[in-house]
């Protein structure tokens, strides 16, 4: 039901939202070769949640909310049902039909969906302002955040996140599909992606190495501590067994016989780049996909820029990442085949 769901998106936002956040010029770290332009198009100063997740702010009829930035989750903007409850929105129920002959639809059968949609007065992130529009409503997970905006938004076009620096940067570059694009560091490491042609998706994925085994990856700046769903953890050689292991709390609304549990891993590999003792959780998320979650607690580790434009996605070892809390482990499940 996922494809249905992108074609309604794509009906709902007529209008791009990262054409107008925040406009700016970069501050290029070093001078890019003649020919190249980054062209910046917009730039979100960045808070942080006690678990250290990216939170960026928005208003809602003329109301002040928290946005949660989420690279990992494909949708485009979200918004949380109870807050608008407690704004008075109305909502509605809408019913999508995608038949059999649909080239989007993978399932060979006629899908039925029911979504959740609100109109708002007027919304505006940065400084994009969209009024008397529809966008999809569902119950979010944490209630500190009126929407949720994510990859097939946040990655239309290139973006740098700098959870260091406290910020996350666009770029339209052009002229520039053979130079090196992580301005900030030369020495940054590049490392190919695979996406889908079509944008129906717009996450990266790419190739981690773990106990000498290949597993995709994806970034999520929505969860705070890195996973990986445990059918996929025993393939890789991390258990409950391992050196290191030890018991968190299940996450929520889990039994208490489906804990979490946090494994070291003395090393992984990320193309060229080496990543030392890194935590990743173990959790049983069922049809999760065969994949890796990097999470914030990762992203805080290294500055990373997403090149659409190149395929490729950057890596650059932060010196001095912040001290990371523990937090809760609040998962926002990867649907990923």
């Amino acid at each position: 039901m996922t494809h249905l769901r992108r074609a309604l998106h794509a009906s709902l936002l007529r209008h791009a939202v990262c054409a107008g956040l925040m406009l700016g010029q970069p501050a290029l770290a070093q001078a890019m070769p003649a020919g190249c332009s980054m062209n910046e198009q917009w730039s979100l100063p960045l808070t942080y949640t006690e678990d250290l997740r990216p939170v960026a702010q928005a208003s809602i009829n003329g109301k002040p909310v928290s946005v949660m930035l989420t690279t990992g989750d494909a949708k485009s903007i979200v918004f949380n049902k109870k807050v608008l409850e407690q704004l008075g929105v109305p909502m509605r129920q809408s019913t999508g039909f995608m038949s059999t002959e649909d080239e989007r639809n993978p399932h060979g059968v006629d899908i039925f969906e029911t979504v959740t949609l609100g109109k708002v007065t007027s919304f505006s992130f940065g400084a994009y302002t969209n009024q008397n529009a529809e966008y999809f409503v569902e119950d979010f997970m944490d209630d500190a955040f009126g929407v949720r905006i994510g990859a097939n938004t946040l990655l239309k076009t290139d973006i740098e996140i700098a959870l260091d620096a406290g910020h996350l940067k666009a770029f339209n570059p052009s002229g520039c599909i053979r130079e090196h694009l992580a301005y900030w560091d030369p020495k940054a490491i590049p490392v190919p992606t695979m996406s889908d042609p079509f944008n129906r998706d717009r996450r990266f994925v790419f190739m981690v190495r773990i106990n000498g085994n290949n597993v995709r990856a994806i970034l999520s700046t929505g969860t705070p501590q890195t996973y990986v769903p445990l059918p996929t953890a025993h393939r890789l050689g991390l258990t409950p067994g391992s050196p290191g292991a030890t018991r968190e709390d299940p996450l929520p609304g889990h039994a208490a016989d489906k804990p979490v549990w946090r494994v070291p891993v003395p090393q992984m590999s990320v193309g060229a780049l080496e990543v030392k003792d890194l935590d990743v959780r173990l959790v049983d998320l069922p049809h999760a996909g065969d994949f890796l979650i990097l999470g914030s607690d990762f992203l805080h580790r290294y500055r990373v820029y997403m090149a659409k434009s190149q395929n490729l996605v950057y890596f650059s070892p932060i010196a001095t990442p912040r001290t990371l809390k523990r937090g809760a482990v609040n998962v926002i499940p990867q649907l990923m085949r």
